[in-house]
């Protein structure tokens, strides 16, 4: 079986979310991708989100499990000087580098980009930062919600009761590494074509920027300034909201002209069609608070699940509200086989679960077979492939460089 990656090395200097995030799709789709952790502790990831227990034991928190399948793990010290020959080496047969520094912090280290051209100008060197590596807040600083607060993302999250809210996830740092690892593959596609590698510089502000588009478009061309709407759409439509129902919530998206009909079909109002208040699109948001509570009291009466069957089988897009472990036994996600089970790190007791990449391919991938690496568990094999014979191993590991 041939992946998409097949015999491309990935250098990944990267830790937490997004970089990890993004040197995984690599991997998800045949790429060698080596990390590199700093001894003792590795991966400041391994001890965020974690969990009592054997995953703690082995330094394999949740979150580090699931940004990290597919990868081998090198322990390596950067700053101390032994670690160049090594890092040479590596990028002499790397195709791909990957780091998520502040802005110029491997420069003085001869690893920033002109250091690495020096030793092999065929890479593709990916910087990922908060802010981007020029600019007057370059060197700043910045995790998910700083850049969601930064970005103008929360200023249009939340209710007007409350105010501004971040998302319950890291949103822009998932969508910087799966933005980072479309970059690499551009890049690795002109690279077939010129020979030649290139810089990446990508930020986490621009991602939040590019997701944020319709919303920015609306007010750089028509002058429209956002604002709070909890969970009703920014068309301001009275039936795309959520809804509570006789047990559970209700998302509905009912937000074309079409829709409206079909939803009142649906729930057994065909009454509300020609409700003087509702008969057009404008005169429902006039009258969208009279809409919403003729629409809770009949939701009053059954389950929300009930609700979705119901309304589905219309053709209107809604859905009862989930919880993770809900979702996680939807037939439609264990259909599509999101989820991957690995042997579990040792003491575990049992297999561990990772998420594949978000799409399929009818040959060839995505996927991987390898959990996430243990810290420092494929240093020795990685060095032997290198070059390095068992008594300079020994030396590196005796003066703390791996």
């Amino acid at each position: 079986m041939t992946k998409s990656f097949s015999g491309i090395r990935v250098v990944d200097f990267t830790q937490v979310l997004a970089g990890p995030f993004a040197t995984q799709q690599l991997a998800l789709l045949g790429a060698d991708v080596i990390k590199i952790e700093q001894p003792g502790g590795g991966d400041q990831s391994r001890d965020m989100l974690n969990v009592p227990g054997p995953l703690e034991e082995s330094a394999m928190s949740p979150m580090y499990l699931s940004m990290n399948t597919g990868k081998r793990s090198l322990t390596l010290d950067l700053k101390k000087p032994q670690a160049a020959e090594v890092i040479h080496r590596l990028v002499r047969q790397a195709d791909v580098l990957v780091q998520n520094f502040k802005a110029g912090t491997l420069d003085p280290m001869g690893y920033g980009y002109r250091g690495i051209r020096e030793i092999n100008p065929r890479p593709i060197y990916c910087s990922i930062s908060g802010f981007g590596q020029t600019g007057p807040k370059a060197h700043a600083a910045a995790y998910d919600p700083a850049i969601q607060a930064a970005s103008g993302m929360m200023s249009i999250t939340g209710h007007p009761e409350t105010g501004p809210v971040k998302t319950g996830y890291w949103a822009v740092d998932m969508s910087t590494g799966l933005n980072a690892a479309y970059a690499i593959a551009a890049a690795l596609f002109r690279r077939e074509r010129t020979g030649e590698g290139q810089h990446i510089d990508l930020s986490m502000l621009d991602t939040a920027m590019a997701i944020l588009a319709p919303i920015i478009s609306a007010y750089v061309n028509g002058g429209v300034v956002p604002e709070l709407l909890g969970n009703r759409s920014q068309a301001r439509s009275p039936t795309s909201d959520v809804f509570p129902t006789g047990k559970g919530y209700l998302l509905l998206a009912a937000a074309t002209p079409g829709h409206f009909p079909q939803l009142c079909r649906a729930i057994g109002r065909p009454d509300l069609i020609e409700d003087p208040r509702f008969t057009t699109r404008d005169l429902r948001r006039e009258n969208g608070d009279a809409l919403r509570a003729e629409l809770i009291e009949t939701f009053a009466q059954a389950d929300a699940a009930t609700w979705e069957t119901r309304i589905a089988a219309a053709g209107v897009p809604c859905s009862a509200v989930a919880t993770i472990p809900e979702a996680l036994v939807s037939p439609q996600v264990e259909h599509r086989g999101m989820l991957t089970r690995f042997p579990g790190p040792p003491g575990f007791g049992r297999e561990a679960v990772a998420l594949n990449a978000p799409f399929q391919l009818d040959r060839d991938g995505p996927g991987t077979d390898m959990p996430a690496p243990l810290l420092g568990q494929h240093t020795d094999a990685i060095l032997a492939e290198l070059g390095f014979g068992e008594a300079e191993v020994r030396a590196l590991r005796a003066e703390g460089v791996i």
